[in-house]
């Protein structure tokens, strides 16, 4: 007898529960009518539009969060994990500005920059005026035909100065060209320590909003699962629904689990990075960033003039070009000046203090070395064509990578008009849901489990396209060598 009441009710109250359904449906329809035009009108233009920025869009990671801030708790003990964290806030600036300071990888290209800054002088000591000092003296024995026990001394100056030089002269230039590529990789690191920890901010955020968005979906399923148990051992529901709705806890759990890995491994990049961990995570958004300048025509010519990496594949280039042309100059002729100063006493014999003053021009050429000059020649002339070709490789990299987050940042603001409606449709069945469950009569079990599920995905994927559109406009930017500039906004 209680199986039909039991079916009676639920068709009772699935009926306003599928009005509800079918407005909820209408809803994504419309939404997706919505969203279906701006996606081939950006494709149509996407070579000339201007970029659809982030900062355009309304919605930000705080409003899903509801607070600009959010806590970082441990995972195992929220309380202890609390007490042992430093009580400062933690922010996209203070993040990039952090990663700046305690970067061994930017260190060690700062050190490579003074090593080819000292090189530079090495190399052109060679092309300055050499002094140098001479002084000997002592007792000489000279034997002929008679022996002749003596006093010798001698005293010499030189002061010479290269002229004419064409090898050293382009080696020093070589080295000044390493000195300027190695101080573009330098300001490439830093764009690329400051895109690290713009990742990882966002990264962070993103992983403790979804995590929040599983704690919503697990406390709804609970709901569920409850109800369905006191309906169960009433009678008024079956053993196999109470398990579907079992299944679907168990479910989000699992999901709850490798969200709370997602925010542990967050945590501990953004620890890595900056050296110091916090208990607040103020929320990053668009505004945070630089604007991207111009078109998408623009961006892209930019880019090419303007990345760092490119430009230090170019004045590496330009550096070997240089040390080709030295090798191959090294069959001219080498012309100095030369002032010298010689005084000698007693040499070979007992003889008068002799004093020798000159003022030279000396040219020396190496007519042949035994090939060796050539064969250096065809060595650096391989190591350019090397260059040259990891020049091109890079430039169709960054070219196409560039493409990528173009239509990454156009794609992740059609994304989120279509999670947005998503959302809207399933927290409507949810409240729904929610609703039903205080008068405790719920409509169709699948549907409700179903709505839960629906939620917390139209959730997860506005939170990961927010997410993206930040982190596409961080690698634009990256690659305009104007990231790092975000840490002028930094309190720290």
């Amino acid at each position: 007898m209680h199986t039909p009441l039991f079916k009676a009710t639920e068709r009772s109250y699935s009926i306003p529960f599928a009005f509800g359904l079918i407005a909820s449906y209408a809803l994504v329809a419309c939404g997706y009518a919505q969203t279906v035009a701006p996606v081939s009108n950006g494709i149509s233009t996407a070579s000339t539009s201007r970029v659809a920025l982030a900062s355009d869009q309304s919605l930000k990671l705080s409003d899903l969060a509801g607070s600009a801030s959010i806590d970082l708790p441990g995972l195992d003990d929220d309380s202890a994990a609390s007490a042992n964290v430093a009580a400062k806030a933690i922010s996209l600036p203070n993040a990039v500005a952090q990663a700046l300071r305690n970067s061994a990888q930017l260190s060690q290209v700062r050190a490579q920059y003074e090593s080819s800054e000292a090189r530079v002088g090495v190399v052109r000591a060679d092309l300055l005026p050499n002094a140098s000092l001479r002084w000997a003296g002592g007792p000489e024995k000279t034997e002929s035909t008679t022996t002749n026990n003596h006093q010798y001394t001698s005293q010499s100056a030189r002061l010479t100065q290269p002229l004419f030089n064409i090898p050293l002269y382009k080696e020093f230039d070589s080295s000044r060209q390493s000195k300027d590529a190695t101080a573009l990789r330098l300001q490439a690191m830093r764009e690329t320590t400051a895109l690290a920890a713009a990742r990882a901010t966002v990264d962070l955020a993103v992983a403790r909003i979804t995590l929040n968005f599983s704690d919503d979906q697990l406390d709804q399923l609970n709901k569920i699962l409850s109800y369905l148990e006191a309906r169960t051992s009433a009678g008024a529901a079956s053993q196999a629904d109470l398990e579907r709705a079992r299944t679907r806890v168990l479910a989000a759990r699992q999901t709850r689990l490798e969200q709370q890995t997602n925010y542990s491994n967050a945590m501990q990049e953004i620890y890595r990075l900056t050296g110091a961990s916090a208990q607040t995570l103020q929320l990053p958004s668009v505004n945070q960033l630089p604007a991207v300048p111009g078109s998408n025509n623009q961006i892209r010519e930019m880019v090419k003039a303007k990345n760092f990496e490119l430009l230090a594949l170019k004045k590496e280039v330009d550096a070997q070009q240089s040390l080709v042309t030295a090798e191959y100059t090294k069959y001219l002729p080498v012309v100095g000046a030369s002032l010298e100063y010689d005084s000698t006493e007693n040499v070979g014999g007992t003889n008068a203090l002799t004093t020798n003053t000159r003022a030279l021009v000396v040219m020396t050429w190496n007519l042949s070395l035994g090939g060796k000059e050539y064969f250096a020649a065809q060595q650096a002339s391989a190591e350019l064509r090397s260059r040259q070709a990891k020049l091109d490789d890079e430039t169709q990299r960054t070219t196409q990578a560039t493409e990528a987050d173009l239509t990454l940042l156009q794609s992740s603001s059609l994304r989120l008009q279509a999670a947005q409606a998503e959302q809207t449709s399933a927290q409507s069945v949810v409240n729904a849901v929610n609703e039903q469950l205080k008068t405790g009569r719920m409509g169709s079990l699948l549907e409700a489990l179903d709505a839960s599920d629906r939620l917390f995905g139209a959730r997860s994927r506005i939170t990961q396209a927010l997410g993206q559109q930040m982190k596409a406009q961080a690698q634009l930017l990256n690659r305009l060598g104007l990231l790092s500039d975000v840490q002028s906004q930094s309190n720290l």
